[in-house]
């Protein structure tokens, strides 16, 4: 039996080498990346305070629906009430 197809290659070339990858702690960033980085933090910023400024007018919308619908109850409340005191002031025919 061939056993010589089985192992891999014993020179030095076959060996894994990978690559050296610099990370951002060893390079200075560019104006060009400080740029987009500044430009992309203040979009989201931007689009944070938009968010809740959208929260808080429906919150408000919310309120004052809430505000209208009560008031319409007390007033037909109140106007069911009216007609029926009218009833029993009128004279009977």
């Amino acid at each position: 039996m061939n056993s010589s197809l089985t192992r891999a290659p014993q020179h030095t070339v076959s060996a894994l080498s990978l690559p050296v990858v610099e990370t951002s702690a060893q390079r200075r960033l560019g104006p060009i990346d400080r740029l987009s980085l500044r430009l992309g933090l203040w979009l989201l910023v931007r689009a944070a305070a938009r968010a809740d400024q959208a929260v808080q007018r429906a919150a408000q919308a919310a309120s004052a629906a809430d505000q209208a619908r009560r008031n319409a109850h007390e007033r037909a409340l109140r106007e069911a009430d009216w007609q029926r005191k009218a009833l029993h002031l009128r004279p009977p025919l």
